[in-house]
């Protein structure tokens, strides 16, 4: 199994993020937090429209293949502070486990690494079982955080934090 991490660099790259999106989206959230809610943030953050937005916000986007076929994405955001926002890491259901997730975060650490960049940090939903996954790569809970995102929705998450050894 090869794992390779294709930035986003054409408007066609990130049209195909956001196709990928919305099947991760709707077969992964729907269960968790509902059909209107997961409509609104797909339409609101998933969209093509919205990660170009983030990517002039200077969101790096990367689409995650295995053996050349695309599986997942992932978005990163250097902050002021010398932290590493890990702003999205989605998966399809066929590439979960295995150590898919484990490869991701350690692109995204050795990625901050060579930026100098000590910590990452996340939010996750409260009830989703990645809370887990993410205290198995080396993340603490922070802080619990309950955000307003429009349209009668909030978010119930966890934000979640990680420190980096430099190597």
């Amino acid at each position: 199994m090869t794992l390779t991490f294709d930035p986003a660099r054409t408007d066609a790259d990130i049209a195909a993020i956001a196709e990928l999106a919305r099947t991760i989206w709707y077969e992964y959230y729907v269960p968790l937090i509902g059909r209107d809610q997961v409509d609104y943030m797909v339409e609101k953050f998933q969209t093509a429209a919205a990660m170009q937005q983030q990517v002039r916000e200077g969101y790096a986007y990367f689409t995650v293949r295995r053996d050349g076929s695309p599986i997942g994405y992932t978005a990163i955001r250097p902050d002021k502070d010398g932290s590493l926002f890990v702003s999205k890491f989605y998966l399809l259901r066929e590439a979960r486990g295995g150590g898919t997730g484990r490869a991701i975060m350690t692109f995204i650490e050795e990625w901050a690494r060579q930026r100098d960049l000590g910590r990452l940090w996340l939010t996750v939903n409260k009830g989703n079982p990645a809370v887990q996954a993410y205290q198995r790569l080396g993340f603490r809970i922070a802080a619990p955080i309950v955000m307003d995102i429009g349209g009668g929705f909030v978010m119930d998450d966890y934000r979640m934090e990680k420190t980096l050894i430099q190597q």
